[in-house]
């Protein structure tokens, strides 16, 4: 098995991918180096001759990797991306939730439909590039350099698996994308044009099997480098990025694969999952976080606006997400047969509610949540900083954060990939490859029984369990922003989201006795109605590198 020599004057306990990288420089190169020579001095060959420094400049390079939380551009929020691109933030331009916010980019500009080619705030072009230019600097330098043999395989990997990630975030975003493989010099056209998304995608998996061969896998990954690349990070993000290519076979092998590793299982608690700070059996990548060095600010931003000293309650949950919540047998509150009684609309749900959203009476904090229109202290619409629906999250809440909680101070771990996602991700691939055979419902079903769902009915047609596996995906993934690529993948926006205004839930009165509401469902129109076209599948490409380069052409309808 490949082993990692470490610096002997490298001391840290967890991997902390969100520093700067001046500041990992400084904390990680070898002391005896920086007293040779002053690091803006040194030529490159001098630098990757030294693995503290190699290893300063891959962390540099992880930074272009998700961030997931919002962090509002402190001194320790992660260069590099834009984290309001990620998780509950980009689920406010979906089904699932909406935001009141006014400084949240995404939803000023897409909700409404106005994007364009000169104001896409979840643009990321320059940035995948800049990621991919510094994988391919550092591949680059590597190959003369004089290092531990296994030192420079492991992190040669290590950068296919990022650069692996840039190609696969900008075929999602735009389609076709120009692959560049390695530093253009100067007598090659730097006018490069685009290449077919399928070329991408074959790109994508190019590099993350070499990137596999050579990671360690999870069993072997000590507690000090949680938040660094294994094998099934790298197999699980390779399923993902086939299933966004329709290359389902492939898909699921991937996805089979880290299933078959034993190296993950599911966290016993849902809700307590999400409340983690690092190491849980469940995570395949994350994004660690100790809220000094590098913290968040999603409690600041999320927490309702009562347990909060300002901002507060950024993201709304929908009364159509809310009903879509299984009643524990099984059945759609729709059904007849589910037992689900609308005075006493939030009990025997589908236990992933109760953990993902708060509501009415809902234990939160010490207190249950009182949004009793319109004086309840979390009532909706109370303020400009109350809930717009009536509905805040839960997810993600640090429930022992401080009142007075900073940006920058949270510190759960953002898991950007998961066994729960590689489970459906399987179902998914495996249903469109062959149908709905047994490993697709063993699949899912893990997914539901973990909630306390019970198994799906046996003898579902593949439609049919598709619509299965689309509702499972919005459920357990919400708020981790799934949802908003779904249904870009899935050619579903128009359908789901064009021209709708969704709606929340005024709770004007509770029986103290009986514990019967009196509801009151509305219409959120103080929000635009929802605009997309099919168009939106795709990003534009930014009007700049148009202008810069000749050979790029525009995605349709731009």
């Amino acid at each position: 098995m490949l082993t990692f020599k470490k610096n002997k004057k490298m001391k840290r306990t967890k991997i902390l991918l969100a520093l700067i990288a001046v500041f990992v420089i400084t904390i990680s190169c070898d002391e005896d180096f920086l007293e040779r020579e002053p690091l803006d001095k040194i030529s490159d060959s001098a630098v990757y001759n030294d693995e503290g420094y190699v290893e300063a400049t891959l962390f540099r390079l992880y930074n272009y990797m998700p961030i997931g939380f919002p962090g509002r551009g402190q001194s320790n929020q992660q260069p590099g991306r834009d984290s309001n691109g990620f998780t509950s933030i980009l689920d406010n331009n979906t089904d699932i939730a909406l935001t009141k916010s006014g400084w949240i980019e995404s939803w000023r500009h897409i909700r409404p439909g106005n994007i364009t080619p000169t104001n896409n705030p979840l643009d990321n072009w320059k940035e995948c590039y800049e990621g991919i230019y510094l994988a391919n600097l550092i591949l680059s330098n590597l190959v003369e350099a004089d290092l531990d043999a296994n030192f420079k395989t492991r992190i040669i990997a290590e950068v296919n698996f990022v650069k692996a990630f840039q190609y696969f975030d900008l075929a999602r975003r735009y389609g076709d994308a120009p692959i560049i493989r390695e530093i253009q010099s100067l007598e090659e056209d730097l006018l490069v044009s685009r290449d077919p998304v399928s070329e991408v995608y074959t790109y994508v998996d190019e590099l993350f099997t070499a990137a596999a061969t050579d990671l360690p896998s999870k069993a072997n990954l000590p507690d000090s480098e949680v938040g660094r690349a294994t094998k099934e990070a790298a197999w699980a993000f390779n399923g993902r990025a086939q299933l966004f290519a329709k290359n389902y076979a492939r898909s699921a092998e991937l996805s089979k694969m880290v299933m078959d590793s034993g190296n993950h299982t599911l966290a016993v608690d849902y809700e307590a999952l999400f409340q983690s700070h690092g190491g849980d059996s469940e995570a395949i990548f994350e994004v660690l976080f100790d809220g000094v060095n590098k913290g968040h600010g999603m409690d600041r931003i999320m927490l309702p606006f009562s347990y909060r000293s300002d901002w507060g309650a950024q993201c709304n949950p929908t009364q159509e997400f809310v009903d879509s919540y299984e009643m524990t047998n099984g059945l759609s509150i729709s059904d007849a047969a589910s037992g689900y009684d609308p005075l006493r609309p939030y009990e025997n749900r589908d236990s992933r509610f109760h953990a993902t959203v708060l509501y009415q009476g809902a234990e939160f904090i010490g207190r249950p949540m009182d949004v009793i229109f319109p004086d309840g202290i979390d009532a909706p619409l109370r303020t400009g900083l109350h809930s717009i629906t009536g509905y805040y999250i839960r997810k993600f809440m640090d429930q022992s954060a401080p009142f007075g909680v900073n940006f920058g101070e949270s510190k759960q771990s953002w898991m950007e990939m998961r066994l729960a996602e590689v489970l459906l991700n399987y179902a998914e691939a495996q249903n469109e490859a062959v149908g709905p055979d047994a490993s697709v419902y063993n699949a899912i079903n893990q997914v539901r029984n973990r909630a306390g769902q019970p198994d799906l009915a046996a003898g579902l047609s593949q439609s049919e369990m598709f619509d299965k596996i689309v509702h499972e995906r919005k459920i357990e993934l919400a708020l981790e922003g799934h949802r908003f690529w779904d249904l870009k993948r899935w050619n579903m926006g128009v359908e789901i989201l064009n021209d709708k205004i969704f709606t929340g839930m005024k709770v004007l009165s509770v029986d103290d006795v009986s514990g019967e509401m009196e509801l009151e469902r509305f219409p959120v129109d103080n929000r635009p109605t929802t605009v997309y076209f099919e168009r939106f599948n795709l990003f534009p490409i930014p009007q700049s590198e148009i202008e810069k380069n000749p050979n790029l052409t525009q995605n349709p309808g731009y």
